[in-house]
């Protein structure tokens, strides 16, 4: 679930710039989670770290 949930997130950062912005402009990958969270989408910040590695 959680992996689904960062791909629907990607899919919506890659249409709205102002969200790309605000996960460009956040301090650490809790933030990035508190933004998903806000915009519908639940995954951890292991799984956001887990991305971004590769």
């Amino acid at each position: 679930m959680s992996k689904a949930q960062l791909n629907a997130f990607m899919v919506k950062m890659a249409a709205d710039s102002d969200l790309r912005a605000r996960v460009d402009a956040a301090a650490d990958p809790a933030a990035v989670v508190m933004i998903a969270h806000a915009e519908g989408h639940r995954f951890t910040a292991a799984t956001w770290s887990r991305h971004l590695r590769g």
